[in-house]
């Protein structure tokens, strides 16, 4: 099932390609920070920001180096199991304007997340349903539209069937995503794919360095375009809960 899922995603690259319009290549820095809030709740903060690296000039128009997009999100997780959670975030993302009309955006999403064990890995299932309000500089309002999105993916240790401390894994994923309602370009307006390498830090958590594709339908025209981008992460997990110093202790 991984081979068959790669070997799309890379038709899938190749075939759009073909008919780029515009191409960036940048970083995406990135924390993403889990703790726990009791048994069965965790917290989790992900910030990230969208670097386009270099000075780029297509058809005539300039497009200079700058920080394409500011990503805020804190969202609560309900934990039903090790291979099923819930969730629910209010997100603030910034934009900025290779379509000048459009800058802030508030966001709230709910989704499930459902993963197995494969293989030597685990295999990943994430559905979420986003509710948008996006600013309209021309008008200073915030229409609402709604957006479905799609991620499958695959991780595993290099190492035996479980992650130790000191040791590097996979992890891969391509997430689709589709316009349902509101103001639109395509209906399917979006995909991600991204492979990378993490290595376990132990207390400090993990970091990890990897290759993210994204494409966007980016007007009425069927304009696309594409970012390349070199996404490294800190990955850490700090727990609240803290055991109880009174009464026996158990493992």
């Amino acid at each position: 099932m991984k081979k068959v899922t790669l070997i799309i995603s890379l038709i899938s690259i190749c075939n759009i390609t073909i008919s780029q319009n515009l191409a960036f290549y940048g970083l995406l820095p990135a924390i993403n920070q889990t703790g726990r809030i009791d048994k069965n709740i965790n917290y989790n903060l992900f910030i990230s920001t969208t670097i386009d690296a270099f000075n780029e000039k297509v058809n005539g128009v300039e497009y200079p180096a700058t920080d394409l997009q500011f990503y805020l999100q804190p969202s609560i997780i309900y934990v039903h199991s090790p291979n099923l959670n819930f969730a629910g975030s209010y997100t603030y993302q910034r934009n900025n304007p290779i379509n000048p009309n459009f800058v802030n955006e508030h966001r709230l999403w709910q989704q499930v997340i459902f993963s197995l064990p494969v293989s030597s890995g685990r295999l990943t299932n994430r559905f979420r349903f986003e509710e948008r309000f996006i600013e309209n500089k021309a008008t200073g309002n915030y229409p609402f539209s709604t957006r479905a999105r799609y991620q499958v993916g695959f991780n595993m240790p290099f190492q035996g069937r479980t992650l130790d401390i000191h040791e590097f894994y996979l992890n891969t994923y391509n997430e689709f995503y589709f316009s349902l309602t509101g103001a639109k370009n395509a209906t399917y307006s979006e995909n991600w794919t991204y492979a990378g390498c993490g290595y376990d830090l132990g207390k400090m958590g993990r970091l990890e360095l990897g290759y993210l594709f994204q494409f966007a339908v980016r007007n009425k025209a069927q304009d696309l375009r594409f970012l390349n981008l070199a996404q490294i992460m800190w990955i850490t997990n700090f727990n609240f809960l803290k055991k109880k110093k009174d009464g026996p202790q158990t493992k």
